[in-house]
């Protein structure tokens, strides 16, 4: 009742306090004041930095009256002078008021720090005895003091500016200042309770005897100090140092605390200087300068420290209110001391510092201020806009490549920051969102909106679907490699899965629904953790789809109302699975309609295009939506503009600028909707219905008008759309010469589908060429051939070329409908071929789309070379679209040429002049292509080079396994320059494909015209074979049709003959393959690649789904399972490709898996389970072919060279993993041997690079393939054991593992793996092992456990039979310990070398047939030459080095009577052998 009355009258005093109205913000200063205060605020008052308010209570002095500090300007209204009236009377005790103080440590007294500081000359040891306060002393008195004295070194911080540092044993801090004239001053360690004792006497004198010690004296004590005790005591006693040092280091970082009110709030803010600008002034070559010093075998670990350091720096960066980087971090003007002129409004860091970081402004958002939210919220957008903007602009390939010349960030870790779990932004969002003032609320939608990369992904999307080459769009969500495993081989490029589970992605109210009686199993954590991995999924996981609906029923503005609707359309290319929430989130998509439907009917605004584009890509993600949309007419309510938009060209020219912008925006986005339901197979009857306005949009403008009036780009952007809309309703059209109609891009009868109707095609057929007529219309012909004269002639260039693109791709659509697919039609002649093909032929012929005259082939004769100049240009749209050009000239053109062919009639078409086009016939009789093969051969040479670099641009986007270092959505994965989402990468996929189009027609067609090729045409043609297989790097999760067709066309049997030319010209290889061979390894090649690269894993979830669809009622025990029916996988119910279950794109060592592959049907379901044999004997050829043309080609082309030999060393192994069998056929021995052959001579040059003397392991197979690599090399070796029976080139692959470049711990489980199972026999001599000897040899092994492990095998006798057998492994053994006993060493080596020493003199003196091994260890010598090592192992050494040897064999004895005794053995052995 107690409490109850308290609360009760704690209600009261607070309704009590509400009617009272004052200036909030004078009397907050010394107090946090949370949201939901009942209480009146007034604007806060303005100060030199903005917006003040206490981080803390004791933070704002208040011991001053506030009147002293305030002038009332006596000029002002009696309105004024009220709220400044002191209703409280603070004025009365406010100089009695004192600072409230934080809670002291007991044991730490610093008051004469002051006094330190101030004192030149070194001060002894603080005693805490001899400085007790005195009892009578106020304790207010000695807060004062220390206060004071703390306030009195702030200000002086201008002054003393330099680095404090405390020492390991965190015994004393050394200040030292700027002025090389100061003196240092050492300050006493804080003293802990109860350490008073003696120790602390001791420590002090030890310490005092120390600082009178010389350097030289201390070093002659340490040197007794070491001689005295054993190498084991040294060792733990340097441990417990070493963890009295951390754990000192540690007490004395947490007792600092007090003094760092002094020092630390001046010494952080420049040790925060020097991490920010650590960021900031280091230059790109300095960061490469630095990584290429760091050791090889640290690679990986290096490039992660790199990037954790920049992610470290990034919270340290200060901002200013419009984003910008505030470079000056020195303190403003004015007092600091004084509260009303500092700035408050940070949470951590120095109140005197300019600007806020990440963590400040997000803090911000729980301001109780409003103005002081959206002010930090607006901060957030412009930080995180421009982070992404120089993303984007960093087109280095590189994330730890950063331009730092001109002092700017490195954003890719700023912005992996700002989404990192340490600033919890998704949290702060998505509190904001749920604020009372609308201000507050728009500014939270724009940060959202950016987080979600909205602009930027909306214009790669844009400029996506101008191309109309991509059917579906890609996922947006974050993504990570799967990690691999030994089935695969090791291989990278496994399975891409999502950042966090589509399970974990659901509506807020799934939560309460399905969960009510689990209410602790989520909670705001775990929506944290999910936001961590991917910040769009958290969004969604908090409830932000249902807030956003309570917003758009609530009438909001049109800046929040574009805002929310940009964030849903970011939602919803996030992921199906979130594109489901939003359609299963009640009422939201209905919402949406209604307000598009009611709001302004006749007016078009932002907010209605968003809407559409929000609908289309619902409409993308399922074909059961799209269908929904059609059904409740929410297709017709979003579409009726372009019923109502069938007017004469002529009523456009009255329309506004502005407004006609705004409309062309909302057509082409209707249109673009309208195609989505027609890919489906729904709306294709709307086409009649649409026909006037389509009529008008897709004739032929009058450029003149509408450029006149600036709005081509609007009109011609309209036009574009029609043509898309036109082929994709080619896709509905039957085939011309069969009945059933067929759906092109399901390959499926389509008998619940609309088509369109082949009457409809000839007049659509006259429109499309009207924008192809170069000749005969003078304003294309200009705007063409003499573009950029104008400043406009670039944009209008670039949207004419995209409209031209278009175009051909409605004609290569309605002429892929006329090819027959009847096999029996295409070999024999068609019966009629209709008028429109001729009719498309002839006009490109007269147009000069192509040159026909040899003469031309090099000069801008024809609209081909034309495209290929513009291809070039600084303007990325302008390229990609003169490349789309490319591909749909070529399309068609190559279309034309098959019809004519298959045909074979005489062509007549009437309008056509032939007076003007003489050969215009006799071309197209003739074949198009083969009268271009010139021209075709000049721009295949020109676009060769274009996507090489490429490639590798490709490859470095990948980092740590991830999409991009941040989780972020496309665009946000953060990756340098855009990663996967860049034109950079759309240009050179697109380059791709044309490259790949001229090699389809270029290289079969010369492989058709002759059966023995030229050694010249063999060159050219091995380029090109050479440069395909760089293109399949490029391919992404949309093109793996283009890496299918590639594989397809390159693993022909007749090009598999050039792989064979090229081995037999480079290397010795005496059998000959037939063309049953041929034909074996292109079926296993092309099985195995589509198999293990292109087969798309089936989600779970999905599966999970489907089979929970029928059944809501628990099944019993007894209940029979459900059978499920046959679904057609490549059924097409969606048009969204997902990164996850997919590998593309492909690894730069993809083309090894054919021999590094166990059994990858573990992992995925085939039909037939390949034989595996046979893929491994068809890849080594395949893999020798590669590698023997690579050294015949160009070294700009794509070569498989660039690829490390540590990944072709281990699938060679990876081949003999499971047996020897492969090595059972002569043929494939051969070449297994010349690839070993191959990769040694690479193991070879890679080593002169590093030098032989220097020590280093590159081959770091276990850092670099797996980090359980070595259970995999004993796996290898059982092999060895259990099935070679010595066989030579399973020995050298197994003795390669021994080389001196392969890291110690791979070399060490190999030694131990074949010393336990008495396998070192069955190794090579050493000069039949792959590479060179010195390899081997070279430098000396220094490893400890190395070196024990060779002694283990001498004593256990796993080395006997070795000698006999002359294995590498006993060459190995006497050189490296020979070496290393009978060398020079100093401290621990020569414990180690007595204690081998001893281990095998006594050896020795137990086994008497160890004698010849012993004796050849201490005579060896280092062989001059390794080409004759037997012959020098046996050369006699001089008598003083035997001598000398044997003294140093006594030595080790260390007095032991019985080893002695061995050792005067060994010496009259040795003579007696003299």
């Amino acid at each position: 009742m107690k409490q109850k009355s308290d609360r009760n009258g704690e209600e009261n005093s607070s309704s009590g306090r509400k009617k009272t109205t004052f200036n909030l913000s004078e009397l907050v200063m010394g107090g946090i004041v949370e949201k939901e205060v009942n209480q009146a605020v007034s604007q806060p008052q303005l100060t030199l930095l903005p917006f003040p308010l206490a981080r803390h209570r004791s933070h704002a002095p208040h011991w001053v009256p506030r009147a002293s500090n305030h002038v009332i300007d006596k000029d002002k209204d009696d309105d004024d002078e009220e709220e400044c009236e002191d209703l409280t009377k603070f004025n009365l005790v406010a100089a009695e008021a004192n600072p409230i103080q934080r809670k002291q440590k007991k044991g730490l007294d610093f008051r004469r720090w002051k006094e330190i500081v101030n004192n030149e000359d070194d001060v002894s040891l603080y005693n805490k005895k001899d400085h007790k306060s005195d009892g009578n002393a106020k304790s207010h008195d000695v807060k004062k003091e220390f206060n004071t004295a703390k306030s009195q070194v702030v200000n002086t911080h201008d002054h003393n500016t330099g680095n404090a540092a405390i020492d390991g044993n965190g015994i004393r801090s050394t200040v030292k200042s700027n002025n090389t004239t100061s003196n240092p001053v050492h300050v006493s360690a804080p003293i802990e309770h109860g350490s008073t004792s003696i120790e602390t006497e001791i420590d002090a004198e030890n310490r005092a005897r120390l600082e009178e010690m010389s350097t030289d004296e201390i070093a002659e004590a340490q040197a007794e100090i070491m001689k005295k005790m054993s190498p084991e005591v040294i060792k733990i006693l340097q441990k417990r140092g070493q963890n009295k040092m951390k754990k000192n280091t540690s007490i004395t970082s947490a007792a600092i605390g007090s003094i760092a009110e002094a020092f630390s709030e001046s010494k952080s803010k420049e040790s925060m200087t020097d991490n920010a600008h650590s960021m900031i002034i280091t230059s790109p070559d300095q960061i490469q300068k630095e990584l290429e010093n760091k050791e090889v075998n640290s690679s990986a670990t290096s490039l992660w420290d790199t990037w954790s350091t920049n992610v470290e720096a990034a919270r340290d960066l200060r901002f200013s209110l419009d984003g910008d980087l505030v470079n000056d971090y020195g303190q403003v003007s004015g007092s600091v001391e004084n509260a009303s002129e500092r700035d408050f409004l940070r949470t951590e860091g120095d109140p005197g510092a300019l600007g806020y970081t990440i963590k400040e402004a997000i803090a911000l958002t729980r301001s109780v201020i409003p103005g002081q939210r959206a002010l930090a919220l607006h901060l957030l957008a412009s930080v995180l806009y421009k982070a992404q903007d120089n993303i984007i602009k960093n087109q280095t390939g590189s994330t730890l490549k950063v331009g730092n010349h001109n002092k700017n960030v490195d954003w890719e870790a700023l912005w992996a920051f700002a989404l990192g779990p340490e600033p919890e932004l998704a949290l702060a969002l998505r509190m904001c969102l749920d604020d009372n003032h609308n201000s507050v609320v728009i500014a939270c939608a724009i940060v959202i909106q950016c987080v979600l990369s909205y602009n930027f992904n909306e214009l790669l999307f844009d400029i996506s679907e101008k191309t109309g080459i991509f059917e579906k769009n890609v996922c947006t969500a974050p993504i990570f490699r799967s990690r691999p495993n030994i089935d695969v081989g090791f291989l990278h490029g496994g399975f891409w899965k999502y950042n966090t589970k589509p399970s974990n992605i659901f509506p807020f109210d799934k939560i309460i629904k399905d969960e009510e009686d689990a209410e602790d199993e989520h909670t705001i954590k775990d929506d944290m953790v999910v936001a961590t991995q991917d910040i769009a999924a958290g969004l969604v996981r908090m409830g932000i789809l249902p807030r956003i609906r309570y917003l758009f029923e609530s009438d909001p503005s049109a800046t929040l109302e574009e805002s929310l609707i940009s964030i849903l359309v970011a939602i919803a290319r996030h992921s199906p699975t979130c594109a489901d929430a939003i359609m299963k989130c009640e009422r939201l998509v209905q919402v949406i309609v209604h307000r598009f439907t009611t709001k302004n009917q006749t007016g078009v605004d932002y907010s209605k295009i968003k809407s559409v584009i929000l609908m289309k890509v619902l409409a993308r993600s399922e074909k059961k939506t799209c269908v929904e949309f059609v059904n409740n007419g929410t297709f017709q309510k979003l579409t009726w503009h372009l019923y109502r938009c069938a007017l004469p060209p002529d009523h456009w020219m009255n329309i506004e600028t502005e407004k006609f912008k705004l409309l062309s925006a909302l057509l082409v986005e209707q249109l673009r909707f309208w195609r989505v339901c027609i890919q489906y197979g729904c709306c294709v009857s709307h086409f009649s219905d649409l026909l006037p306005a389509l009529c008008i949009w897709l004739d032929i403008p009058t450029f003149e008008k509408f450029m006149g009036k600036n709005i081509i780009q609007e009109f011609t952007a309209i036009s574009k759309e029609s043509y898309l809309v036109l082929e994709a309703l080619t896709r509905t059209l039957p085939n011309f010469y069969s009945s059933q109609k067929v759906d092109q891009s399901t390959d499926e009868p389509m008998n619940d589908t609309e088509t369109w109707c082949w009457t409809h095609v000839g007049p659509m057929i006259d429109l499309a060429l009207q924008w192809v007529s170069l000749e005969t219309d003078p304003y294309l012909s200009i705007l063409l051939w003499l573009s950029g004269r104008a400043e406009n002639d670039g944009l209008t260039l670039t949207s004419v070329l995209w409209v031209i693109s278009v175009v051909f791709r409605f004609l290569f659509g309605v002429l892929k409908s006329v090819v027959p697919e009847d096999n029996s039609i295409l070999s024999g002649n068609l019966p009629w071929l209709p008028d429109f093909i001729p009719k498309i032929g002839l006009h490109l012929i007269k147009n000069r789309f192509l040159s026909f005259n040899r003469s031309d082939v090099n000069h801008v004769g024809s609209f081909l070379g034309l495209l290929s100049q513009y291809r070039h240009q600084s303007n990325q749209e302008t390229s990609l679209a003169s490349v789309c050009c490319l591909n749909g000239l070529l399309e068609t053109v190559n279309t034309v040429n098959k019809l004519i062919k298959l045909a074979k009639t005489e062509v007549n078409d009437s309008s056509i002049d032939h007076q003007s086009l003489e050969n215009a016939d006799s071309i197209l009789t003739d074949g198009i292509l083969k009268r271009s093969i010139p021209e075709m051969t000049t721009l295949l040479t020109a676009f060769m080079k274009l996507p090489s670099s490429s490639g590798q641009l490709m490859q470095s986007v990948e980092m740590f396994g991830r999409g991009g270092p941040a989780p972020g959505v496309g665009v946000g994965w953060g990756a340098a320059g855009g990663g996967f989402w860049s034109l950079n990468i759309l240009v050179a996929q697109m380059d791709a494909r044309l490259v790949l189009q001229l090699l389809e027609i270029l290289l079969v067609e010369s492989v058709k015209k002759k059966e023995n090729p030229t050694a010249e045409e063999r060159n050219i043609n091995m380029e090109r074979f050479n440069c395909a297989f760089g293109l399949c790097l490029l391919v992404g999760p949309m093109d793996g049709f283009i890496l299918e067709k590639a594989l397809d066309i390159l693993l022909q049997p007749q090009n598999l003959k050039y792989l064979d030319f090229g081995i037999r010209r480079s290397l010795t290889f005496g059998w000959k393959y037939t063309e049953e061979e041929y034909l074996m390894f292109s079926e296993n090649l092309i099985s195995h690649f589509k198999n293990r690269w292109l087969h798309v894993k089936k989600s779970k979830s999905k599966v999970k789904t489907r089979d929970g669809q029928h059944g809501g009622s628990k099944k019993s025990k007894f209940s029979l399972n459900t059978i499920q029916e046959d679904v057609d996988p490549s059924a097409n119910t969606s048009l969204v490709t997902e990164w996850a279950h997919q590998r593309l794109p492909l690894p730069d060592h993809w083309f090894l898996s054919p021999i590094s592959t166990v059994d990858h049907t573990k992992l995925v379901n085939l039909p037939v389970k390949p034989n595996f044999l046979e893929v491994s004997k068809s890849g080594l050829f395949f893999i020798l072919g590669l590698e023997a043309i690579s050294n015949q080609v160009s070294s700009n082309s794509y070569s498989i060279k660039n690829v490390p030999v540590i990944w072709k060393l281990h699938a060679l192994s990876v081949t003999l993993f499971t047996g020897m069998d492969i090595l059972e056929d002569e043929k494939t021995r051969d070449v297994y041997s010349n690839l070993q052959e191959l990769y040694g001579q690479s193991l070879d040059k890679k080593l002169l690079e590093f030098g032989l003397t220097n020590s280093v392991d590159f081959l770091k197979f276990d850092k670099e393939i797996h980090d359980s690599y070595s259970t995999f090399v004993e796996t290898l070796v059982e092999s060895f054991a259990g099935a070679s029976y010595g066989d030579l080139l399973f020995g050298r692959q197994v003795s390669m593992y021994l080389h001196r470049c392969v890291g110690a711990p791979v070399r060490l489980a190999v030694w131990n793996a074949l010393s336990n199972i008495r396998a070192l026999e069955l190794l090579p001599p050493l000069e039949k092992c792959l590479a060179r000897e010195a390899g081997y040899l070279e430098p000396l092994e220094d490893n400890e456990m190395i070196l024990e492990a060779y002694v283990k095998s001498w004593v256990s006798g796993s080395l006997d039979r070795s000698l006999t057998r002359n294995s590498v492994a006993f060459t190995l053994v006497v050189h490296h310990l020979s070496y290393f006993i009978f060398g020079d060493h100093s401290g621990d080596k020569n414990s180690l070398r007595n204690k081998l020493a001893k281990s095998t003199l006594r050896d020795y003196s137990r086994k008497s047939d160890h004698e010849g091994m012993i004796v050849k260890l201490i005579q060896y010598e280092k062989p001059a030459s390794y080409q004759k090592l037997e012959q020098t192992e046996n050369r006699s050494l001089q008598g003083s080095e035997i001598a000398r040897r044997l003294t140093i064999l006594s030595e080790a004895c260390e007095g032991n009577s019985t080893l002695l005794s061995v050792v005067e053995k060994l010496k009259k052995v040795i003579l007696k052998d003299k």
